[in-house]
């Protein structure tokens, strides 16, 4: 009898604990995609979201402390498991409904972020931590702990791999939580007995009645809109929507076209004016927006259009067949991994992409990335791109986007020609370029609807020209850089400026994160190493992932597979610590000091991985190096949490609370002043030498613990 207990309880741990963490991640994807789109893609939003999300997982599991110390912890989990099953379906409503409250068209701040995101995510992260400890009290013995954070985190690469591998290409956010919250009523059915069975199927029932909902909760997010297509793709969500005859395309609600914008003339034309006809024209994204439709009137030879959503590429057939011309190619990927790739020589360079809000867009506007551009150019070959502008003045952080990325490109090219506007479109050769541009249209008998007669007048006005240029040189400022986004930092600064933010509620934010961590290990020198080890664990992914997308470009799928390797160190680190015959002080010092050797490789390999040019250094880097790092960062982290839960003192609920508590408030840490403050003030370096300073401390205290 007391057997068959035993195998009940230990089934019922992994049945919640593989449930909980696939629903955890997966909810956790879709809340950031979420967010994402009320708050228009702002990548301050998402670390926001992720500092939220830990921060309030890692409360939630101190609150499950005295939950786990009750008896008959399976009722506990019961009431859990429903609560995870419906909680998101009330989140993504709520989400969705907040532009109803604010004014339309109103710029969002920080403030509105904050509160609003973390009052509709923290019931959800409450629940699941909680359920954390209280899971780990269906067992007995020692390696409770270990065997928890095995569990959850076999349970994470579960839901990170169904959600990028299967929800996002094959069913919307709310059909992916239909399909969370029946697996999680399922996980309840086990946790009780046959009275409990009749109250689960009716929910079961409600959850998928409740399909038709996405559709009308869809409708909140563009008030006054009639949503014609919306699409979740890999990379963003797609919405066609109507207002009257105007058809507007929206990638997280952000717009990319409507019906009767005419920027794609000067986006076109101005670079085009200044080579031949029939010439080869690299188009980086927006093709398909009416920018081929301008550039096929100078007659080019041959047109390379690279674009990372395919599902972008599907939008050709509702607004304009741009793609049926012959000179067309289309290459689905990434835009910079496309430039290091080729072997084609191009006249002019198009890049239709939005400003450097964020990591990932910085890399087209950094000082290496414009090395690659030059090396593909002709001779006399022209780069363009545009920023964000000003009519007649460009207040403080917008002008401090323009002077980083000015720098990077003056470094690069002789020539450089800048025409002023609302959007500022820059020009780069090593050839002299001509302001002339309604002259070479006219030769061609190119007419555009209102570029010449409207906008180029303005445009090309001498005196605005030369003034715009003298401001942008004024001042010597770092060359905006892959390592060191200075454009990012600037454009969120300004984001914070324009929505009225107090920069001061930002840093407030940071302290009440480092209070939280400092308190999360209370002079407890344990605490304080699984504390600095989920920083350097957060950190050091962040680093690796972003070194990887300056390198190679956004590969979707290979960044994926890094954070789920990241995972399987994890989990595999903290099994093989319980079979180390050698004592737990002992694995906690070496596992701390593998962590400063790993950051210390880190910084060499980031220097060497950046100037590396060969096909056997970035092999190397590809497939060895940076896979090597991850893992082995993962290993140790996962290693030393399980020796720590064996060197802690107290019942195992407290042990596994505790210790959750800690490496959340130090992941917390590691995501939003990693993501937010480090990376675009001090760089990947930067951050990698903060990993490499708190694990020495963290190595010395241990140190002096030991002896004492």
């Amino acid at each position: 009898m007391a057997i068959h207990k035993g195998y009940t309880a230990k089934r019922r741990f992994w049945i919640c604990l593989l449930a909980l963490g696939a629903s955890s991640i997966s909810v956790q994807l879709v809340m950031i995609r979420e967010v994402m789109s009320s708050f228009c893609g702002n990548e301050l939003v998402i670390g926001l979201v992720l500092g939220v999300w830990l921060l309030f997982t890692g409360l939630g599991s101190a609150l499950g402390i005295p939950l786990a110390k009750r008896r008959r912890p399976e009722r506990t989990l019961f009431c859990g498991h429903v609560l995870i099953a419906i909680i998101p379906f009330v989140q993504v409503a709520a989400i969705r409904a907040l532009p109803l409250l604010w004014v339309r068209g109103e710029m969002l701040g920080l403030t509105s972020a904050i509160f609003s995101s973390a009052s509709i995510l923290v019931p959800y992260c409450l629940v699941g931590g909680a359920m954390i400890p209280v899971a780990g009290a269906l067992l007995q013995g020692k390696e409770t702990t270990s065997k928890v954070y095995i569990a959850d985190t076999i349970g994470d690469i579960a839901g990170g791999l169904i959600f990028s591998l299967v929800f996002v290409y094959t069913f919307s956010h709310w059909d992916s939580l239909v399909c969370l919250g029946l697996l999680n009523l399922l996980a309840a059915a086990v946790m009780t007995s046959y009275a409990g069975i009749p109250v689960l199927v009716v929910l079961g029932l409600g959850v998928l009645t409740a399909r038709p909902l996405h559709m009308s909760t869809l409708s909140w997010r563009f008030p006054g809109q009639e949503i014609i297509v919306h699409k979740n793709t890999p990379f963003a969500q797609l919405t066609i929507s109507k207002t009257g005859q105007q058809i507007n395309v929206l990638q997280d609600a952000i717009p990319l076209f409507s019906t009767g914008n005419l920027d794609m003339e000067a986006v076109a034309h101005l670079p085009l004016c200044q080579v031949e006809r029939k010439s080869n024209i690299l188009l980086i994204a927006g093709g398909v927006f009416g920018t081929i439709e301008e550039i096929a009137k100078h007659k080019p030879k041959r047109i390379d259009y690279v674009e990372l959503d395919p599902a972008i590429l599907d939008l050709d057939r509702l607004i304009g067949q741009s793609l049926s011309h012959p000179f067309v190619h289309v290459h689905v990927g990434d835009g910079r991994l496309f430039v290091k790739k080729t072997g084609t020589k191009y006249d002019a360079i198009i890049i239709d992409l939005p400003d450097p809000e964020n990591a990932q867009l910085n890399r087209f506007y950094s000082q290496e990335f414009f090395r690659e551009a030059k090396s593909i150019l002709t001779p006399e070959g022209v780069l363009s791109f545009t920023l964000i502008g000003a009519e007649n003045y460009l207040e403080e952080k917008g002008m401090a986007v323009n002077r980083s990325v000015y720098a990077a490109l003056k470094s690069v090219f002789r020539h450089l020609l800048v025409f002023p506007g609302i959007t500022h479109y820059y020009l780069a050769s090593d050839a002299p370029l001509t302001t002339n541009i309604a002259d070479v249209l006219a030769k061609r008998k190119i007419i555009t609807r209102r570029l010449v007669d409207y906008e180029l007048p303005t445009m090309a006005d001498p005196h605005r020209i030369d003034l715009l240029s003298q401001l942008l040189s004024e001042q010597e400022v770092s060359p905006n850089r892959d390592l060191s986004p200075a454009a990012f930092g600037h454009l969120l600064d300004m984001w914070l400026k324009k929505s009225g933010s107090p920069k001061t509620l930002l840093y407030i934010m940071f302290v009440l994160i480092l209070v939280f961590a400092a308190l999360s290990c209370r002079r407890n020198v344990i605490g304080f190493t699984i504390m600095t080890s989920g920083y350097a664990g957060m950190a050091f992914e962040l680093c690796l992932l972003l070194l990887f997308q300056v390198i190679y470009g956004y590969v979707y799928l290979r960044i994926c597979i890094f954070i789920t390797l990241f995972m399987i160190g994890s989990a595999l680190g903290a099994f093989i610590s319980g079979r180390i015959r050698r004592s737990n002080s002992w694995q906690i010092l070496v596992t701390d000091s593998g962590l400063v050797l790993l950051a210390a490789l880190a910084c060499i390999a980031v220097a060497g991985g950046i100037g590396g040019k060969s096909q056997a250094s970035l092999f190397a880097m590809q497939y060895v190096v940076i896979p090597s790092l991850i893992f082995c960062v993962a290993f140790a982290a996962g290693c030393q949490f399980s020796a720590a839960s064996r060197l802690a003192h107290g019942s195992e609920a407290e042990i596994t609370g505790r210790l959750y508590v800690a490496d959340l408030a130090g992941a917390a840490c590691g995501t939003i002043l990693t993501g937010l403050l480090f990376l675009p003030k001090i760089g990947i370096i930067g951050v990698l030498i903060s990993v490499l300073v708190l694990k020495s401390l963290s190595f010395g205290l241990n140190i002096v613990s030991r002896r004492s």
